[in-house]
């Protein structure tokens, strides 16, 4: 693809309109020919004002300091406002991440900490980046939406990303910074083949295009084909997940679920889980969930336990649940004084005056919310007597939450479990006061 002001223009044309527009700039050629692209563009389709710049410090080389300055001397001549920030890299906090996934980690932070209400962070990634993506990824077997590789756009933080050369090559790139005399940053980290990006840029893809010259383009075909493929799977996964979830969207038939081929099994997971803003869970662990829960001849209870959050079923419904802060030892509560209480990880407690309902509101106005220890009994209204685990039981209310309901005490006496019932010993009588609980997941 030819790169020049009018492919800039053109490719920009969305963002005509946007008030504020802010280039992240490294100083390497891409981000110089980007901001400088902009710039001249500005001069007839975009409003000058409206760019400003964004250079991070990783501070890993001893020339960090310096490409910072050609940054500050570059927006200086180009009449660019530019904000600098220092981060400081520690690799030892993030064993497991690789130096380059720390710094990338870092930059991001300060793009989101930086961007504003509705503002555009542009990016100059460009298609030989786009390009050594897909090879990485399908390095470490990635799915369809993984070897899509870097998205044209996305939301980030109060505004989004817009990357605008996806489809230009790097020599494109270079033509045209030389062509008008631009100067740039040259890292010779960037030569250091012990990084990964570096190895398939330097010794891999130098390979191949001399084998396949058009490369670029023919991979660049593949592309687009995955990211049509992926946005069908998605379409697929939206309808078949809109017949499986109950009003509870946290919450899917298996019996319904059984229906599906494992292949849509799968998507739908993966689907799910994303839409509920929760990690990827990846191939091994989505061939769990098949093989657990999908099967309609398992009976009972199943758990897979996965990053941030885990897979329950229960009887014939299967329950995707976020990680939960431990329940506290106890709150003391005064209902009069706050009706409505959120207890992290057990979800929000209210209370309402009644009359001839709930618990009799003569005998005390103070509570004490607890949770279930073991051997706890009570004595229900109209009921005999039972143990807790089986008017949890009863009342059908799921293991994990059997743990988490709030009960209810006074003077050291169950008296409520809210939402099933209240003690005979401290029930309201006909025509009198009573507080009545209302507990919501």
């Amino acid at each position: 693809m030819k790169f020049d002001l009018e492919y800039l223009q053109h490719s920009l044309a969305p963002l005509a309109q946007q008030p504020s527009l802010l280039v992240g700039l490294s100083g390497g050629m891409d981000s110089v020919v980007l901001l400088y692209g902009m710039c001249r563009v500005a001069e007839e389709s975009l409003s000058l004002g409206a760019i400003r710049a964004l250079h991070v410090n990783h501070g890993l080389q001893a020339e960090a300091d310096q490409w910072q300055n050609f940054c500050e001397d570059l927006c200086n001549d180009l009449g660019v406002p530019l904000h600098c920030e220092k981060v400081e890299i520690k690799s030892h906090n993030s064993p497991d991440l690789s130096i380059e996934n720390i710094a990338r980690k870092a930059r991001y932070g300060v793009f989101e900490s930086q961007l504003k209400d509705g503002e555009v962070l542009i990016l100059g990634h460009h298609l030989d980046d786009q390009l050594e993506t897909l090879l990485f990824r399908l390095n470490r077997g990635a799915g369809l939406k993984g070897l899509t590789a870097i998205p044209k756009k996305r939301d980030l933080a109060k505004g989004e990303i817009y990357r605008p050369l996806l489809e230009v090559g790097r020599k494109e790139l270079q033509r045209f910074a030389e062509s008008h005399n631009l100067q740039w940053i040259k890292d010779q980290s960037n030569q250091d083949t012990s990084f990964d990006r570096n190895f398939l840029r330097n010794e891999i893809l130098p390979i191949i295009e001399s084998r396949w010259p058009n490369y670029r383009s023919s991979w660049g075909k593949s592309l687009q084909l995955i990211r049509e493929a992926n946005e069908m799977l998605r379409e697929l996964a939206d309808s078949d997940l809109s017949s499986l979830l109950t009003k509870d969207k946290s919450v899917i038939s298996i019996i319904e679920l059984g229906e599906l081929s494992e292949a849509r099994q799968r998507n739908v997971f993966r689907f799910w889980i994303e839409k509920s803003g929760l990690p990827d869970p990846g191939w091994n662990l989505l061939q769990r969930m098949v093989c657990e829960f999908a099967t309609l001849d398992k009976q009972g209870e199943a758990v897979i336990a996965a990053n941030g959050f885990s897979l329950r079923r229960y009887r014939d419904s299967l329950y995707l649940l976020k990680e939960q802060a431990n329940p506290p030892e106890s709150l003391n509560w005064i209902p009069q004084e706050k009706p409505e209480i959120e207890i992290e990880g057990c979800g929000t407690l209210a209370a309402r005056e009644v009359i001839g309902g709930g618990l009799a509101k003569s005998q005390a106005d103070s509570f004490d919310i607890r949770f279930r220890k073991g051997g706890e009994s009570c004595r229900l209204l109209g009921r005999p007597s039972k143990s807790l685990k089986k008017l949890l039981q009863e009342a059908n209310i799921e293991p994990w939450w059997r743990e988490r309901i709030p009960l209810i005490y006074r003077n050291n006496e169950l008296v409520c479990i809210p939402g099933i019932g209240v003690a005979e010993t401290s029930a309201a009588a006909p025509n009198e006061p009573g507080i009545e609980f209302q507990w919501w997941r």
